[in-house]
């Protein structure tokens, strides 16, 4: 009977042991960490990450300091979340949520530590966040390279973004266009004040358009009931939209705003919308674009 019950996983196996909590001091458990001979650095290093949001700013750093003078490579991965923050991370201090801001976790000796386990491991895109933030735009064009001839892995993602976006600060220094989609290529020329053709800007929009994960979020009724288009600023369409308007392509957005009211009419028919009817009717126009 047991046995039905645990192959049903209504109890937990035998065996099965949950991770004991240490009560001790911070310091005590930093001692223990930075001690490789006190064989418990395995359980201090659980027990000071479990804890970490919940301390004070200094034991924070000191927790941080630590991690990266021991330099396993698990430990300094776990430590760059906390050296660079994006917008959708959620940031304890003492216990409390706070607004998202870099604080003060790094520090320039660390640099050859992320570097000395991201060089052999250049698809690490959390270590290539933190070089892209704290190393030099000539560092980064030396490698950049032989990211995207090798790291196919990597081009897709935000940090490469990110890595473009620092060495484009360089007028000079020539935007991929061929490795990017039309999405992030006009959103990229928007921040490094490039420019591109009317045509490249249709594209980035159409692109964002039929990549857009959030739709629903973009059809609300305002105070009387009439349908409207949300602007949603962190969505695909959104950042699209923002980039066109900087770059000046100002038809492109009239003509994305007059196909989006072809939507809001065939929305506008349906007394109750769920997210389900919204995509239905997108996936229907989209053929027009």
């Amino acid at each position: 009977m047991e046995l039905a019950k645990y192959i049903e996983g209504t109890i937990p196996p035998r065996n099965e042991k949950k991770p004991k909590r240490i009560n001790k001091p911070i310091q005590q458990l930093l001692d223990d960490f930075s001690n490789s001979k006190s064989g418990k650095v395995h359980e201090s290093r659980r027990e000071l990450q479990r804890r970490f949001e919940y301390q004070s700013f200094e034991d924070q750093k000191k927790i941080i300091r630590a991690f990266m003078k021991k330099a396993v490579k698990t430990d300094v991965v776990w430590c760059s979340k906390y050296f660079v923050m994006e917008y959708a991370d959620t940031v304890y201090l003492e216990g409390e949520a706070v607004e998202l801001v870099d604080y003060l976790f790094w520090e320039n000796e660390y640099l050859d530590v992320v570097k000395s386990y991201w060089l052999p491991d250049m698809e690490n895109y959390k270590l290539l966040k933190v070089l892209t933030r704290f190393e030099s735009p000539e560092y980064l064009k030396e490698k950049i390279k032989t990211i995207e001839n090798e790291m196919d892995g990597i081009i897709d993602s935000i940090a490469y973004s990110s890595l473009l976006l620092k060495v484009c600060e360089d007028k000079r220094y020539p935007l991929p266009k061929e490795r990017l989609t039309p999405f992030k290529y006009a959103f990229i020329s928007a921040k490094t004040n490039r420019k591109i053709s009317e045509e490249d800007a249709s594209a980035a929009m159409i692109w964002a358009a039929k990549h857009e994960t959030s739709w629903p979020l973009h059809f609300v009724r305002d105070h009387k009931g009439q349908l409207v288009f949300h602007d949603y600023k962190y969505s695909t369409v959104g950042l699209a939209l923002w980039s066109l308007s900087k770059l000046g392509h100002i038809s492109v957005i009239i003509s994305f705003n007059e196909w989006i009211n072809t939507v809001i009419c065939a929305l506008e028919k349906e007394k109750h919308l769920d997210a389900t009817i919204i995509s239905n009717n997108i996936q229907e126009k989209l053929v027009e674009l």
